[in-house]
């Protein structure tokens, strides 16, 4: 019998990955995909559940237009979340200017917000099962059980770092962007 993988092992090289890339992504634009999650969350919440019935066929558009997919809430929120976030990301505009500069966040405190960007979505994402998956998924992984038991501060996690850091204000006041 062969061993199966725990989600652990999919966790920590999601964080990895996560990190790695928010290195390539530079500096400023971590601080900008942090916003997008928090958009994202807001507009999963709002959304979903409006979704989740047109979806069901329960409400339908110009009295003509509905679909019927059976799909779940957790499919319907991760799916609005996923795709908020990534347009947010790409298509606001927020960062580049600043991007250009050279970028303001020093390495450690590119690390500290990559991680807690990676731990937000994680947590966003386990926010949106119902409470049975997540007790079962929680069961399973120790790191999830971090995730899925402390859900509210790493929700806030970003922002308390943001303020404690000082974010983009002192890298932004000498290039002279005020």
């Amino acid at each position: 019998m062969q061993p199966v993988p725990s989600w652990d092992l999919f966790l920590v090289i999601f964080f990895i990955v996560s990190i790695g890339y928010s290195f390539v992504l530079q500096r400023d634009k971590v601080v900008v995909t942090m916003m997008a999650i928090y958009a994202g969350i807001v507009i999963a919440n709002v959304l979903g559940t409006p979704l989740q019935a047109f979806f069901n066929g329960d409400k339908t558009v110009a009295n003509q237009l509905f679909i019927r997919a059976n799909a779940s809430p957790f499919t319907i929120q991760a799916g609005l979340f996923l795709v908020t976030t990534i347009l947010v990301t790409i298509r606001s505009g927020l960062g580049t200017r600043s991007s250009r500069g050279g970028g303001s966040l020093s390495p450690f405190e590119l690390a500290l917000f990559s991680f807690l960007n990676s731990a937000l979505i994680l947590a966003a994402v386990f926010s949106f099962m119902p409470p049975e998956s997540q007790a079962a998924f929680a069961q399973s992984s120790k790191i999830a059980r971090i995730f899925i038991g402390h859900a509210s501060w790493w929700m806030v996690a970003p922002l308390i770092a943001l303020i404690a850091t000082g974010g983009l204000g002192s890298a932004a006041r000498s290039r002279g962007d005020y």
